[in-house]
């Protein structure tokens, strides 16, 4: 598949939309073959809390997202309305937008229609900014493929993925600096996408 146009680039700049695995993407706002979705270590074995709240062992509350959910990409998305997109994520930390503080992992898979796989990824994220129920965590691919685009260099590259915690259909959003997109530590974009499926938590 050819990759977006200019013209492509500012109409989905315009309306705060992008790709899922031919990004563009609104202005950032500061805060494999099949892969097993990962799994943090549970709290308890590490002196964090459940989902009702506490603390992580320091004193501060922990700061947490967690779940899965899936979404079917609207015309908006030129040339991939339509596709099947679905993210795993489980991080938290107790210090809030702290660099090197979050721990947790990420998984993310986008099918076609037809079911021909775009792309499926994992990795492990480092940094996570929680406010009211929405949440930016920004972390690394450690493994997977974009069978969609070959010459993609997926692995090692920095991803930011937003959550925003509705109780159901929830909304996501994404940067992927495999294309080029710089992410900071706890940098994202709006959650520019309505969930049909799954469940996000979020604790700030």
């Amino acid at each position: 598949m050819r990759r977006p146009t200019t013209t492509t680039v500012r109409t989905a700049s315009a309306t705060a939309l992008c790709l899922l695995a031919a990004l563009v993407t609104a202005a950032p706002v500061t805060a494999a073959p099949s892969v097993t979705p990962p799994a943090v270590t549970d709290a308890r074995e590490t002196g964090g809390t459940d989902e009702t709240g506490g603390t992580g062992g320091t004193g501060r509350p922990t700061v947490r997202v967690r779940g899965g959910g899936g979404a079917t990409l609207t015309k908006d998305f030129s040339g991939m309305e339509g596709d099947l997109v679905r993210f795993e994520v489980d991080a938290r930390t107790d210090l809030n937008n702290a660099p090197g503080h979050a721990r947790g992992r990420f998984h993310v898979t986008h099918h076609r229609p037809d079911g021909a796989l775009v792309a499926d990824f994992e990795g492990t994220l480092d940094c996570l900014a929680a406010g009211g129920r929405t949440a930016i965590t920004t972390g690394v691919v450690t493994g997977g493929s974009a069978p969609w685009f070959p010459d993609l260099t997926l692995v090692g590259s920095r991803v930011s993925l937003t959550v925003q915690d509705d109780g159901r259909n929830d909304r996501l959003g994404w940067l992927w600096g495999a294309f080029g997109i710089p992410v900071s530590d706890c940098q994202g974009t709006v959650p520019f996408i309505r969930t049909d499926t799954g469940n996000f938590t979020v604790r700030g």
